[in-house]
Formats: C-alpha cells, structure tokens, sequence
C-alpha cells in the first residue's frame, strides 16, 4: 500500500545540494537531497528518515574512499560538473512521491501532448505512452515479438517530448535493479517509477532539445569509445561454423564472389567442451594458423566468451578463480550454480575489481593468437537450466536467484566499487561489469589498439565499453520492423553502437527476406550477419541470385559510406550523439515526425526506409520539412508530405537531405584494403542553398586520436541558380590522411556538375559551372 510523501520543508543548502524533510501520511519521516550538476541536470535522492547521511547522497569519482554514494551506471562524480548559482527551492517542481514498507515510487503528471521514449531494448512501439513493465534483463524465449515484456537491455531512462512545442526533458532512475515503470497504463495522467529499496536516485535532465536531452544523459553515464575502424565493416558469423575447415571455405567464398567483409566469428563451436578460453584442438587444429591465413585474406576474427565457468578442477580457469575465491556465493557460502554450454558452472563476480581484472587477463592467449575482438554472450546472466532449489523460473528468465552476494567492494563500502550487495539490486548491471572486464583487459594487454567488444546485455553506460546487438531474432518480416524500432530506442538511449542479426538468428531465411534486412544493415552501426544452427544457410550467395547481387549492393555501398559513417561514430565518441535518430530527433515540432517508427535518419543526412513486407516493390515514405534528393537517382522530393517510392529487390527508399554534402570512398573488400583515396564529395544543393561539413579522419586503430592526433577536412558549397562554388580547407596539422584527389560532384537543379582536384594544397576553392556539367 503506497502513500504519498506531502509536507515537504527546505532544511537548507549547502553548495550544490538542498535539502528538505517530508512525511508520509503515517507520520513517518523521509529525506529529499536534490543536486545540480551544472544548469542542465538535476540528480534528486529520496531516502527514508530524517537523518542526514552525506556518505547516501554525493557522488564522487578518483581515489579509494571517495565514493559515498555508489553508481554503476554515472560515469563521473559531483566534482566534474560546475556549481551554478540557482538553488532548488521546489522539490515537487520535479518529482512527486509516495512511499510504501518496502517500496519507494516517483511521479509525474503526463500531458495529453506528451510522448516517451528510451528504456534500451524493448520490443513494442518506439513510443511507450501507456505500456507497463519492468526493467529487468533476461534471455527472451525464442520468437520473441512485439508482445515481448523485457529483453536483453533494460535501462530506466527516458526521453519526453511534447509534440506542440517540440520541448523534450529526460529522467534516469540509478538504479540497476528491477524498476517497475508505469507510463501511464494504470492511471494515464501520470507515470511512475518504482524501485525495492529504501533509497530512490533520479537525474532529470532539462533538455530542451532531443539532442540536449541526449547529450546530458551520455554526458553522465558517459560516451562510447572509437572503436578500430576494422569494426564498421561486414561481419559474417554463425552458431554451427563447426571446423575450421568450414570457416576457411566462407572465407575462401567470401573473396571469390567479391563479398566485402573484415571478420569471421567464431560462437562457441570452437572452444573444448565449450569451455571458455579454449580450442577444440580435433575441429580446430592448428588454430594459430587459421587465425593468421585470415588475416591474409584481410578477415580478422572474433571470438564468443560466455561467463558461465565449468566446474573441473582439471581446467584452470575454474581453479584459479575457485582458488581465489572469484565466484559469486549465497549469504550461506555455497556458491551459486547454474547449467549452461559446458554443464554445470559458477559464476565470476564482476562486481570485484580484483575479479574485472583477473578476467580481463585471461584474454592475453586469445590476443597472441590474433583474435582481433570479442564477442560477451549469455551475461544476462541466463542459463540454459536453473539447478539451485531457491530458483524459481517465472517472467524474469532463468538467471541467478535474486539473494547471490555481490562482494564488490567488501568492508570498504566507500571504494569505488562500493558496498556488497545482493544480486536483486545488482542484477542489470552483471552484464556490462562482464563487458567492462574485458574492455579494460583488452586495453590493458595490448595498449596501443582499440578493442573491440560486443555484448549482449547491459544498462546504462554500457556504452562505455561495448557494441550492443538485439540478441537472438527471427528470420521474419516482422523483425526487420522490430530491429529498427529497438535500434533507435537504444540510440536515443545512449548506446550508439548497435545492430542486429543480419537474416535473423532462428528458423530459415529466403533470399528476398535477406536482402531486405540486408538494407537495414548496410547503414547500421553494427552489421553483422548471424544465424543458428540447424536452419538454413543465409551467407550472402546462399539464395543465389538475383538476392546474391542485390546483398551485394547494399554492402558495397556500406563501404563506399565509411567516411560518413566513421565520421559519425567519431561524433559520438566525442559527444555522445546518436548515429541512428527518429525523425523526431532533427524535426521535433513535426507531429508527423513523431509517430513515424518505420524510418531512421543516419546522421542528420541520410534518411532510409527499409522494406519489412513480404513481396513489396514500393512503399510509402514520410519525407520532413525540405527538399530530399533520392539517392539511386537524384531527383528531387519536397518535404511535409508522404511519397510512394519504388524499390525494387536491388535498392530502397534512402535520400538525402538538400543543402548537405555526403562524402564516400572508393569500394574495397575490407578496411584495411586501400585508403580512402580518391574521397569524393558529393553535395545536394538547392538554388541559392549552402551546405557544409567537416570529415574526420584518424588512423583508425590506436589511441593516438585521444590525444589530438586527427585530421578534419572542412568543405563548404554555395550554390546559385547554375552554378556552385566548393571549398575544401585541410586541417591536417597531427595527421595526415593517405589521399591524393577529390572528387566532386554537385547536383544542383536537375543538373550534375563535376570536377576533380589534388588533394594536400591546404585550401582549395572550385568553381562549378555549366563547363563542369556531366
């Protein structure tokens, strides 16, 4: 039974921080810090009694014992945010709360204006007025769908935005538990946020822009790291490539039919007994060998590490962290148990530095081999079978019983890994402490390149140390509008680096199926295709033809993107900006915007509008404010209305915005193939239009761009009635990108002009004119 918390009194302030007292109709006392972390964001604590415990409310980052109140999810502390002037003087201005024996709940009035979007991965609509559900990660059954409750990555954030004034604002709940979130299901003019505990974090932050909102949120929790550059380029990976003469032969294909790829993946097929950080040294011998003939072939390779540890005290994975004491327990000392790929296993806990760091070093053998990155799966955690006689499978999956001791930071509570506490509060978080493990081994075995990790599950500020994909997806249509949906939600909540399974994962493909999710993944962040064992093979030439052509073409035209694209990833490293954006993300005030959940834009230039029914060779496309050229062709369509937009098997919906320049490469077969050289500029120009951009470029591998060593190549183009002049400034004073022309090309008034210059001259300015006409 929930009451509401009323009466609140402003004790006083202090810095940052103002503090007030409440009761609940019972009479009992409750305590309400609220703290502004510079103008923008607003983090309020609600915690039970009337005491002031300081350890309970600040947030402090750096050495052992400055951690009072601990966070998986922020990314830095109280310090690295100024002191503003204003004070808080309106608790309720933010949040409204109630309070129940166990439980503590916030609440906020909703307008009818109002929709809600984030929470990470969840199927569903992108917009997520009026559901219910909580936040709870877990490995869904098989052929999960629209009706799905909760999935691999759950996060209590969410993005607000009132559609007659295109004003948005955010809130995150810090808290790596269950919350359970009702956005106006039970009572439609209020959501509210419930957590089990007796302390309740929240960060609201003021926006008042989508991008404002989103950039607050990644300020906090933090922005993902430059990934190689390797990492943006076709991934091939199945559950069944069995041998490593298997692997060798998709390899061998792959080059022959002029498929381009960077990586092969290895799932758990390799491993002895499928335990983790071994060969299966009959399928896979000399595997040292296979690993060094791909790179050859310009494949890395990418392998699969589950957290779930075989018991054998023959296997020194098991002993060495038995010996240490590396693995989760109950309060009684037994450890936890559950059956996965191997058996019977134990579990790291991943909340213990010493465990991070002991983890992260069992990689060093992987590395040595030239395993190029690495794939975290099952860190739901989820289990294949629950053995403990306390476990008790309902709609939150089969994973660890909710009273496993997370030790973390043990008797020191104020370190940085905090308090110990108990797998119900913990259990969020279990994945991307698996991920932030092998993120930092990585980097700290081999300091001078980028890793590269994926995972499965995570939370907030997952991003900070992996890829995300959605998981195991079906091979239907469905799906492919399932996967866009989840891709932009996740974006906007933070996590850029994202895909899906190209094909889906369970049942057979087809051809036309393939293509279709094919030209979803040639812009997605991740791209990868994956699919299970015991279903039909789905590798690029597998349907033949004219599939095989047509998913050629949506790859090769990936490459030809990757200047744009790693551009954009560059962005989002350094400010944490989505690469994939609704359409409400650039055009908030349009209402028509807001409810389309069937397109995406990449960037703010390129909008594509995949293909998700069976059979279609048209669609229809909800163009924004504008003038859109098509890419296939470059003719022209205004904006504020809705085309239909034909797309046969070889091509889709994709344009481009007027007045934007959108630079690509030549084609290559894998990144590390040839340079990026010549770099052609092509610019969509409106009469009298202006554009500009700036391209950024790096070395694509080490660490050198942290510390300023990047080029950027700024370009401009103002355009007249039948002409336009193009500027290109080179700032390459720390790195010199491997280019020697450009290639320009403007479309302008039904019109294409060309020209092609000597890159390296500094700055450079062309003229295009009727002269320049192709």
């Amino acid at each position: 039974m929930f009451t509401k918390i009323h009466s609140f009194h402003l004790l006083g302030q202090e810095g940052r921080h103002s503090f007030w007292h409440g009761l609940d109709e019972a009479g009992h006392d409750y305590t309400v810090i609220g703290s502004a972390l510079g103008p923008d964001i607003t983090r309020v604590v609600l915690q039970r009694g009337a005491e002031l415990d300081n350890r309970r409310y600040q947030l402090a980052s750096g050495a052992d014992g400055t951690l009072p109140y601990h966070s998986w999810m922020v990314d830095k502390g109280d310090e690295a945010w100024p002191v503003v002037e204003q004070k808080l003087t309106d608790i309720e201005e933010f949040f409204q709360f109630e309070a129940s024996p166990t439980a503590l709940r916030l609440f906020r009035p909703l307008q009818p204006q109002h929709h809600l979007f984030g929470f990470g991965e969840r199927s569903g609509s992108m917009d997520k007025r009026g559901q219910a559900f909580p936040t709870w990660n877990i490995d869904p059954p098989m052929h999960h769908n629209d009706q799905t409750v909760t999935m691999y990555v759950s996060l209590p954030y969410y993005l607000a935005l009132n559609r007659t004034n295109g004003h948005a604002h955010g809130l995150l709940v810090d808290h790596t538990g269950e919350v359970e979130v009702d956005l106006g299901h039970e009572h439609p003019d209020f959501l509210r946020l419930m957590v089990e505990d007796d302390i309740l974090v929240a960060y609201f932050f003021a926006g008042p822009t989508p991008a404002d909102v989103v950039r607050q949120y990644t300020d906090l929790t933090g922005h993902m790291h430059l990934p190689p550059r390797w990492a943006l380029g076709h991934h091939q990976s199945r559950y069944g490539y069995d041998t490593a003469r298997e692997v060798r032969e998709i390899a061998q294909t792959m080059r022959e039919r002029n498929h381009p790829c960077d990586t092969l993946w290895l799932d758990i097929d390799y491993m002895d007994q499928y335990r983790n950080f071994t060969w299966n040294a009959e399928t896979f011998p000399h595997h040292e060998q296979l690993i060094q003939d791909l790179r050859q072939q310009g494949i890395r390779t990418v392998t699969i590490i589950d957290p779930g540890t075989a018991i054998d005290e023959a296997y020194p994975v098991y002993k060495e962290g038995n010996d240490n004491d590396y693995f989760v327990r109950y309060p009684n000392g037994k450890h936890f148990l559950g059956e996965v790929w191997p058996g019977i296993c134990v579990f790291p806990d991943f909340s213990q530095q010493a465990v991070r760091e002991w983890w992260g070093g069992l990689y060093k053998d992987h590395l040595d081999l030239g395993v190029a990155g690495i794939w975290n799966d099952m860190n739901e955690p989820a289990m294949t079978k629950l053995l403990s006689e306390h476990s008790a499978e309902h709609m939150h999956g089969k994973t660890m019983d909710k009273n496993v001791v997370h030790r973390a930071g043990g008797e020191n509570h104020t370190g940085p890994d905090g308090a110990p506490t108990s797998h119900r509060l913990f259990h969020n978080a279990y994945g991307m402490q698996m991920v932030r493990a092998t993120y930092e081994g990585l980097r700290r075995l081999q300091p001078d390149q980028r890793p590269f990790v994926l995972t499965r599950s995570g939370t907030g500020g997952v991003q900070r140390y992996a890829a995300v994909w959605t998981g195991d997806n079906t091979s239907s249509w469905e799906h492919i509008s399932l996967a866009l949906r989840m891709t932009l939600n996740m974006n906007i909540s933070g996590i850029p680096f994202v895909g899906m399974d190209i094909g889906g994962f369970w049942d057979d493909s087809n051809g036309e199926l393939l293509v279709r999710f094919a030209q979803l993944g040639a812009f997605m962040p991740f791209c990868r295709n994956h699919y299970a064992k015991f279903v039909a093979h789905q590798e690029p030439w597998s349907f033949g033809e004219p599939y095989e052509s047509a998913y050629r073409t949506a790859i090769e035209l990936r490459y030809r993107s990757l200047p744009y694209l790693y551009t954009l990833f560059a962005e989002a490293a350094r400010t944490g900006a989505p690469i994939l954006r609704p359409l409400y993300y650039h055009f908030a005030q349009d209402a028509k915007a807001i409810t389309v959940e069937d397109e995406l834009l990449i960037g703010e230039t390129l909008l594509s509008a995949p293909l998700y029914m069976e059979g279609a060779t048209s669609r229809e496309v909800y163009l924004p404010a504008g003038t859109w050229f098509d890419f296939w062709s470059a003719q022209t369509y205004e904006g504020n209305q809705t085309h239909v937009v034909a797309a046969p098997l070889e091509s889709w919906p994709l344009f481009v915005r007027g007045n934007s320049i959108f630079p690509m490469g030549p084609l290559m077969q894998h990144t590390d193939e040839k340079a990026t050289d010549p770099l052609t500029i092509r610019c969509y120009m409106t009469s009298h239009g202006t554009a500009s951009y700036t391209l950024y470029d790096d070395d694509g591998a080490s660490h050198d761009h942290e510390q300023g060593i990047f080029a950027e190549t700024l370009i401009t183009c103002n355009a007249q009635e039948e002409r336009a002049t193009v500027t290109i400034e080179e700032h390459f004073e720390r790195y010199h990108p491997q280019r020697t022309w450009y290639e320009i090309i403007v479309y302008l008034n039904g019109q294409v002009f060309t020209s092609r210059v000597p890159a390296g001259q500094g700055q450079v300015t062309i003229e295009l004119s009727n002269i320049h006409q192709r």
